[in-house]
């Protein structure tokens, strides 16, 4: 996994503002709007989410906290200038957002019954 390096600047992370790591520059740009993202960032996992696209249908090469670690992330503003590492992280299934937003609702059906049951179909 490639590392790069972020310089603190804005309570949005851009692009432009992630150095050593092209790879990751190009993917963040090429999300669809919206969509989640994990990112270890000081070597703490964190997750933004692709800002939506400009009214005229331009890509906003930029990323927003999602809600649950925005308090992470606006203490971060205090560092504002200072380069942090940061990286992707590998995304599995029950990170999805929308899935783990379920999570919670359907743990009642994650017993080892209902896994010999179901989990072959």
């Amino acid at each position: 996994m490639h590392m790069g390096k972020l310089t603190i600047r804005d309570h949005a992370i851009w692009s432009k503002h992630i150095e050593e790591d092209p790879d990751m520059v190009r993917m963040i740009e090429s999300l669809p709007e919206n969509r989640p993202i994990n990112l270890v960032i000081d070597g703490k996992p964190v997750r933004f989410v692709k800002m939506r696209d400009g009214k005229d249908g331009r890509p906003t090469p930029g990323l927003r906290p999602d809600p649950s670690f925005r308090p992470f992330w606006h203490a971060m503003q205090e560092n504002r200038g200072r380069k942090v590492s940061v990286q992707m992280k590998p995304t599995t299934a029950l990170e999805d957002s929308y899935l783990s937003s379920l999570s919670g609702l359907l743990a009642e059906w994650d017993s080892p019954e209902d896994a010999e049951a179901y989990d072959a179909l």
